[in-house]
């Protein structure tokens, strides 16, 4: 192989390393900005899914799905008068809940799923309202969870516990309907 020959071989693989590294150092920016984004939007959810995920890949490409997921749903605000009719029923949950307090606290979980259907969340399992409430309302998603477990938990639940988890379901269901605030009921979603 001649000088010259040689010489170029040698620059076009240094220029491949140089490339690679740059590239190398490009991609891991970008994890670290998406990361701080999933952060930033899921606040405390972040550490719960990656958590259960097993993982910070598993866990961040959960989020990013749910991101995603949310995005193709065709959620709307409810009217004034839906926001109405809804409030008078959590009274009567509410109501329900000093006479018999495990009857209305599973009538206020049955609430915010008729709630998450009118506005165009899926409710068919608890596991995708959880998801999707965890986009738009992240830092309420573990309250939502915990007042669920107790409301459809087979032992008693102490007193405390019923009351917490009606007080939950009370600053959610809150956010949902709007509580005259319609533009308070969605997070802008960050880009996946």
């Amino acid at each position: 192989m001649s000088p010259d020959v040689l010489m170029w071989v040698v620059v076009a693989v240094v220029v491949l390393i140089v490339l690679g590294a740059v590239l190398l150092v490009a991609s891991r920016v970008r994890g670290r900005r998406r990361t701080a984004a999933l952060k930033r939007h899921f606040g405390p959810e972040y550490d719960h899914v990656l958590g259960v995920a097993g993982g910070r890949a598993q866990g961040e490409d959960e989020l990013r799905q749910r991101l995603r997921r949310r995005r193709e749903l065709d959620v709307r605000e409810l009217d004034a008068d839906e926001r109405e009719q809804l409030v008078v029923q959590f009274q009567q949950a509410q109501n329900s809940f000093v006479r018999t307090p495990r009857t209305g606290l599973r009538d206020t979980d049955l609430l915010i799923q008729q709630v998450l259907r009118r506005r165009g969340f899926p409710v068919e399992h608890f596991s995708e309202r959880e998801a999707m409430v965890s986009v738009d309302h992240p830092d309420l998603v573990g309250h939502y969870r915990a007042a669920h477990a107790v409301a459809v938990a087979e032992s008693d639940a102490d007193t405390e516990q019923l009351r917490q988890a009606m007080v939950d379901y009370g600053y959610l269901f809150d956010e949902l309907i709007g509580a005259g605030h319609p533009e308070s009921t969605r997070r802008d979603l960050p880009a996946s």
